[in-house]
């Protein structure tokens, strides 16, 4: 901008690089401990099949910004300024259908003029709250799960923001994906006659939503037996920013992951699949060793 860019180019903004990924030896922040909790992150860094986490920079000049939306997977997420100055505006769940317009579609920009068109957006008038922020230099900010949100840098900004999930989360993050799975099958409910019809949903979830039952699946079984060893063995388990979990913290985690486990291996959509004749022994054994694991504690 200070070089003459052109105001007919667009703004550009950095969004979603995984740098700590690509770059695993440049150890260039500490979570804080707040946040270390982590399971999300814990889960796909400790996959080798896929390349994946949650952790990225933002970089954006003065003017881009982040359309209204809400995180992946009802995820929590944080967002720590590195340099530069960013204003949010945050609505609590439920607050978001009131921008939705008579197609179901979410606003792009919560402060488009059109949204006063009551032909439009039918329920606008009768939105409620509203939280604004202007997060500086240095200063964290908190995303509860399922508060949609959006953001303008009013600065030159670079933020360090991950996305995560935990015991006290996890719950929400089930119902997402229960929720995104029957809109996958209300919208292709006309193909239910066709063969390995369960499957081709997993697909399709997977493809809209980020991850399907059999990888939920396998997420919550990762979880409980890593902390089910550290039990055993009465240590520690490290976490990011080189945090140590304790045993209560790894009673609270296995009893939440068996929570929402139970769950999910009752649930209908779940026992259709191929998956689930191999699942279904897993989690028994499992449920086995938590009952063991909590009568010693």
């Amino acid at each position: 901008m200070s070089s003459n860019y052109s105001p007919e180019i667009p703004c550009l903004y950095l969004k979603d690089w995984h740098f700590t990924r690509d770059f695993p030896d440049r150890n260039i922040y500490r979570v804080p401990h707040i946040f270390a909790s982590d399971w999300l992150n814990e889960y796909f860094t400790s996959r080798e099949d896929v390349q994946d986490d949650y952790r990225f920079i933002y970089m954006g000049p003065k003017g881009s910004w982040t359309p209204f939306h809400a995180d992946v997977f009802s995820s929590f997420s944080w967002s720590v300024n590195l340099c530069g100055k960013k204003r949010w505006v945050l609505f609590p769940p439920g607050e978001e259908k009131h921008l939705t317009d008579i197609h179901g579609n979410l606003a792009y920009d919560v402060e488009d003029p059109t949204l006063k068109n009551r032909d439009r957006f039918e329920s606008y008038q009768k939105l409620k709250t509203q939280l604004e922020v202007i997060q500086n230099p240095g200063e964290a900010i908190f995303v509860p799960s399922g508060w949609h949100h959006q953001v303008w840098n009013l600065d030159d900004t670079i933020s360090i923001n991950h996305n995560w999930v935990n015991g006290c989360n996890i719950g929400k993050m089930w119902n997402s994906l229960r929720g995104n799975l029957a809109a996958v099958k209300a919208e292709i409910s006309d193909c239910q006659d066709m063969e390995e019809w369960e499957e081709h949903c997993q697909l399709m979830l997977n493809a809209s939503f980020g991850l399907d039952y059999k990888q939920f699946c396998s997420f919550l079984l990762y979880i409980i037996h890593t902390r089910l060893i550290h039990l055993s063995e009465n240590t520690d388990l490290k976490v990011y920013g080189n945090w140590f979990m304790g045993v209560n913290h790894l009673k609270f985690d296995i009893m939440q992951a068996k929570l929402t486990l139970e769950k999910l291996a009752s649930d209908s959509d779940f026992n259709k699949l191929n998956y689930f004749c191999k699942a279904e022994n897993d989690i028994r054994v499992i449920m086995e060793e938590i009952d063991t694991a909590m009568d010693r504690k």
